[in-house]
C-alpha cells in the first residue's frame, strides 16, 4: 500500500512538474510586467468598466487566496466600488497561469478553458450583483505609492528569481505538497465506485463538496490534483468544477476580510454568487459531459512531451521545493535564535498570515512607519515584532490593517 501511494504521488508530481514550472515562469514575466501599482491603476476606478476588468486581468496574475487580501484591500482604499473589488478578489485565487497549465496536464484543455470562463462568470456576476445592491460609491483617497508600484522595471526584473522562488513558491509550496499527498492517499484508498455509491445524485454531490470546500483554505494549484484524483475516482466534472471554484476563492480568513473592507451585505452576496454560479456551471458541466457525451478528462496530455522533458521538469521542481525547505527551515532556526531578542521589541498578533507572501506584505507596511527599525515577522506565531521609537503603535496597527489583516496586541 504504501509502494502503490508513492507510485501515485510520484505520477501526479512528474505529470503536472514542467507544467507547473513554466507556470511559475509565466507568473514571473507577469509580475515583471505588471507590477501591482499597474494593477491598481487599471483597476482602481469606480465604475463598471473596472469590474469587468478585474474579473477578466485577475485570472493570469499570480496571487494565491491569502496573497490576494492586500491587493483587494488596496484596490478598495483607492476608490475600487465594492464590485470590481469582490471580482478581483474572486477570479485571481480562482486559476492563474499556474494552475491553469497544471490542469491541462492533469484533466485536458476542454475542463482548463471551461475553469476559465466559470472563473471569469462567478467574478463577474459576484461584482455585478454587489455594485447593483450596494450602489458604486468610490471612495478614492491619495495614498502613498507602494515600494512594488514605485519599483522600475530592471529593478523588478533583477528580483525575478527570487519572487518565484521565495514569494510565489513560498506562498503555495506547503499547500502544493499535501495536495499531492492527498491525491495519491485518494487514488489507493477510496474506492473505484465510491462516488457513484455514496454520492450518485449530481446535485447532491456538487452541494457536498461546496460544503466542504467555502471554509478550506486551498489554493488553486495545490486544488487541482486532488480535483484530477477525484474526477479519476468517479467524481461528477461538475462536482470537481464546484471544488476548483469554491476552494480556492473562499476560506475563512478572505470571508473575514470580505465582511471588513466591503460589508455584511457584500459577504453575502460573495458566498452566495459563488455557490449559485459555481452549482450552475458545475451543472452545466455535467451535461455537457455526461449527457452530450464530450469527453472532459483527457488525462493523456502528457504524451504531448517527451519523457526526458517531464523528467526534467519534476528535477527542477524538486530542486526548487528542496530549496525552499531549505531556507524556511534555517529562517525557523535563526528566528528561534532571534526570540531572546523579541523581549526588547515591541509585537503585534497578526491574523491572516499563511504564507511568505503574507509575512512580506506586513513585513513592508510595518517598515513604511516613520521611526520602526529591526522589523521580524514570525509565522509560527503569527506576530510581527519591531522597535519603534515612539510608544504609540495604532500607526502600526492601521497600515497593517489597511492590507486586510486583522491585528491585536
Amino acid at each position: 500500500m504504501v509502494v502503490e501511494f508513492i507510485k501515485e504521488a510520484a505520477f501526479f508530481f512528474n505529470e503536472m512538474a514542467i507544467y507547473l514550472v513554466f507556470g511559475f515562469f509565466v507568473a514571473g514575466l507577469l509580475h515583471v510586467f505588471f507590477p501591482e501599482g499597474s494593477v491598481l491603476r487599471h483597476l482602481g476606478k469606480n465604475d463598471l468598466k473596472s469590474t469587468l476588468k478585474s474579473s477578466l486581468f485577475g485570472i493570469p496574475l499570480p496571487l494565491c487566496s491569502c496573497g490576494v487580501i492586500p491587493v483587494a484591500a488596496s484596490l478598495r482604499k483607492k476608490g475600487a466600488s465594492k464590485g470590481a473589488t469582490l471580482s478581483f478578489l474572486i477570479s485571481t485565487p480562482q486559476i492563474g497561469a499556474d494552475s491553469f497549465l497544471i490542469t491541462y496536464s492533469l484533466i485536458g484543455w476542454v475542463f482548463a478553458l471551461f475553469r476559465i470562463v466559470a472563473s471569469f462568470i462567478t467574478a463577474l456576476f459576484a461584482g455585478l450583483i454587489v455594485n447593483l445592491f450596494s450602489g458604486s460609491n468610490g471612495e478614492r483617497e491619495n495614498n502613498e505609492v507602494s515600494s512594488r508600484e514605485s519599483s522600475s522595471f530592471r529593478d523588478r526584473l533583477k528580483t525575478l528569481f527570487s519572487y518565484v522562488q521565495f514569494e510565489l513558491l513560498g506562498s503555495i509550496a506547503g499547500y502544493l505538497v499535501i495536495g499531492i499527498i492527498v491525491a495519491g492517499a485518494i487514488a489507493i484508498i477510496i474506492p473505484q465506485d465510491f462516488f457513484e455509491r455514496y454520492l450518485g445524485n449530481q446535485f447532491l454531490s456538487m452541494v457536498v463538496i461546496l460544503l466542504v470546500s467555502i471554509p478550506m483554505y486551498i489554493c488553486a494549484t495545490a486544488s487541482t490534483p486532488i480535483a484530477a484524483s477525484l474526477l479519476l475516482k468517479g467524481l461528477s466534472p461538475g462536482a470537481a468544477l464546484v471544488f476548483l471554484l469554491a476552494g480556492p476563492a473562499t476560506n475563512a480568513v478572505t470571508i473575514s476580510t470580505v465582511t471588513k473592507i466591503l460589508g455584511k451585505k457584500s459577504t453575502i452576496i460573495y458566498l452566495g454568487a459563488i455557490s449559485l454560479v459555481s452549482i450552475t456551471l458545475g451543472h452545466i458541466l455535467n451535461i455537457v459531459a455526461l449527457d452530450k457525451n464530450v469527453t472532459i478528462m483527457h488525462a493523456h496530455a502528457h504524451e504531448l512531451l517527451p519523457e526526458w522533458v517531464r523528467l526534467t521538469g519534476s528535477i527542477i521542481l524538486f530542486i526548487m521545493l528542496a530549496g525552499h525547505y531549505m531556507t524556511a527551515l534555517k529562517s525557523k532556526l535563526q528566528a528561534q535564535k532571534r526570540r531572546a531578542d523579541f523581549n526588547e521589541k515591541r509585537g503585534l498578533t497578526v491574523t491572516g498570515m499563511n504564507c511568505t507572501h503574507c509575512s512580506n506584505t506586513v513585513k513592508k507596511a510595518v517598515e513604511s512607519v516613520p521611526g520602526t527599525s529591526e522589523v521580524e515577522v514570525d509565522l509560527d506565531l503569527n506576530k510581527v515584532f519591531f522597535k519603534i521609537e515612539t510608544d504609540d503603535l495604532l500607526v502600526v496597527k492601521n497600515v497593517i490593517e489597511e492590507k486586510g489583516y486583522q491585528v491585536s496586541s
